[in-house]
Formats: C-alpha cells, sequence, structure tokens
C-alpha cells in the first residue's frame, strides 16, 4: 500500500517537470521587440504631431495675412472715391511705410459728421465733429501694449485688421505704371497723381518652431531686402498691386 502512494506522487512530479512556459531569455527578448515597436510607433507619433501642428501655424498665418491684403486692397480701391466733387477725398500721406486715404461713403459732400450734441443751436463745440466712420484710414504697423509682435492698424487708435506682421511696404504708381519717388508725395499735388499702390507684406508664425531656422531672406516690389532673421518663426511674403478706382476721374 505504501509503495502505490509513492508511485503516484512520483508520476505528479514527472507531470509537473514536464509542463510548457516560457524561459528568462524568451521574455528577454519579446520585451526588447516590443520596446523596439514602441519606440517606432511613439517616434511616428511625434513626427506626425509636429508636421501637424506645423501645419496649422502656416495655414494661420496664411489665413491672417490674406485677410488683411483683401481689406486693405478694398479700402485703397475706394481712395478718393467722392461723387459731390466736394469732399476732397484721396490720399492725405503716402510713405513706404504708412498711408492714409478718404473716402466720402456716404456721398454728403464732406469727410466729417457734425451733430449738434449739446443742443445749442450749433455744432461749434468739442466732440460734435469728427470723422465719418470708415471715411478715413490709416495703415500703419505697431506694437502693441506688452506685446513683443507688432500688427497691422487701419485707423490711428483704432481695430487691429491682423496680428504677427512683421514688415510692410508700400509703393506707388501713376497712371503708366512708373514708380512716384516717395519725395514727390509730401505735397497733394504729387499724391494726386496716384494710380495704385503695390503693397508687400510680411508675416510671422504665433508660434516657434525649434527645429526650424529661418534663414530666409525676403525681397519687396521696391527691391528692398528684409532678413534674414535667423531665428526659428515660419514667414509668408506677399506682394500686390491694387488699383486706385477713383483717383484721377
Amino acid at each position: 500500500m505504501d509503495w502505490y502512494i509513492l508511485e503516484i506522487r512520483e508520476e505528479r512530479k514527472i507531470s509537473i517537470c514536464n509542463a510548457d512556459g516560457f524561459t528568462l531569455v524568451e521574455l528577454l527578448i519579446t520585451m526588447v521587440i516590443s520596446g523596439i515597436i514602441a519606440g517606432a510607433l511613439y517616434s511616428t507619433y511625434l513626427v506626425q504631431q509636429h508636421s501637424y501642428t506645423n501645419q496649422e501655424v502656416v495655414a494661420e498665418m496664411q489665413q491672417n495675412i490674406r485677410a488683411a491684403l483683401m481689406l486693405m486692397s478694398r479700402d485703397i480701391r475706394m481712395a478718393g472715391y467722392d461723387p459731390v466733387g466736394s469732399a476732397g477725398a484721396g490720399f492725405v500721406f503716402a510713405t513706404a511705410s504708412k498711408l492714409n486715404i478718404t473716402v466720402d461713403l456716404n456721398e454728403d459732400g464732406d469727410l466729417v459728421t457734425k451733430n449738434d450734441l449739446n443742443g445749442d443751436g450749433d455744432t461749434d463745440d468739442p466732440g460734435e465733429t469728427s470723422d465719418d466712420a470708415g471715411e478715413n484710414m490709416t495703415y500703419e504697423l505697431y506694437t502693441p501694449t506688452g506685446a513683443s509682435f507688432t500688427a497691422l492698424h487701419r485707423r490711428v487708435g483704432g481695430q487691429a485688421v491682423a496680428e504677427n506682421i512683421q514688415a510692410i511696404e508700400f509703393q506707388y504708381l501713376d497712371g503708366s505704371g512708373n514708380v512716384l519717388p516717395l519725395s514727390s508725395l509730401t505735397n497733394q499735388t504729387g499724391r494726386d497723381k496716384i494710380r495704385s499702390v503695390q503693397v508687400s507684406i510680411l508675416a510671422r508664425a504665433s508660434r516657434k518652431d525649434p527645429k526650424f531656422t529661418n534663414t530666409k531672406t525676403y525681397t519687396t516690389a521696391s527691391g528692398t531686402t528684409w532678413g534674414p532673421y535667423n531665428d526659428n518663426y515660419r514667414r509668408r511674403l506677399l506682394i500686390t498691386t491694387i488699383q486706385c478706382r477713383n483717383m484721377g476721374l
């Protein structure tokens, strides 16, 4: 009887020793392969994420600069609109970095609005005479308070048309397409010869790309070179010619 029990125990021992399983070497190899695959997947994810972020920043920059040009083009085309003929609308100021135009949009023969705000029967008091809304427009770059970027302004003290505008240049042409010297635009007679404006505008991305260094140079319509900036910001330069439909009529 005792011999039979021992025999059963021996059979059980043999069965346990022959059970299938993984060796330590096999586990280590599996872990190494899994680590390589996980690393490759993570690297691919980082590359895709970086590419997506850059595309998003570039798209935002391009949309920003195109919106600015669209609004500026609309206003400059209307420069000198004076259907009554007594408003004196046109170019008030014209330099390489700033322009000021007037438009008689409400066709009332002047560029001001007069309101008898205090009810005294006249419009001579302070605040009762002001520019008609949208009839006096100035475009120039400025730096908002506390900001690290420059923006394109539409009016003195008015709203920003576009942020992160690095530089802007205005060049003025006459009816034959010849460039008007800036020195000839210091008086009204010279400014009345303007028939079109070439705008060169350089936009900057809102965020840096640590893996990118901008060593490019950008050439404006006048041949002026901007850059290289040697920083981590991407940029886009757009140049367009805007015809002034109402000048010279």
